[in-house]
């Protein structure tokens, strides 16, 4: 999925490299938090993160809304 995204709306400008980049970051703590035990994240940075994944979501959703690639989405 993230090669996907990067390909099809990274590369091709439809959305900024630093969706990508957070996309991957994100993905990158999700495994260390499944997988190293040590692993710990602070509070404040899981709010950063969370806040960053509520903006790529409203990102994308006004991105679909704009395009008309799913007319019934309101939130």
């Amino acid at each position: 999925m993230i090669s996907f995204f990067g390909k099809h709306f990274i590369k091709s400008g439809i959305f900024p490299r630093e969706m990508g980049k957070e996309l991957h970051r994100a993905f990158e703590k999700r495994q260390l938090s499944e997988y190293e035990y040590t692993f710990v994240i602070s509070q404040d940075e899981a709010q950063k993160m969370l806040e960053k994944g509520e903006n790529f979501i409203e990102r994308i959703i006004t991105w679909l809304k704009e395009e008309k690639h799913y007319e019934g989405l309101d939130r």
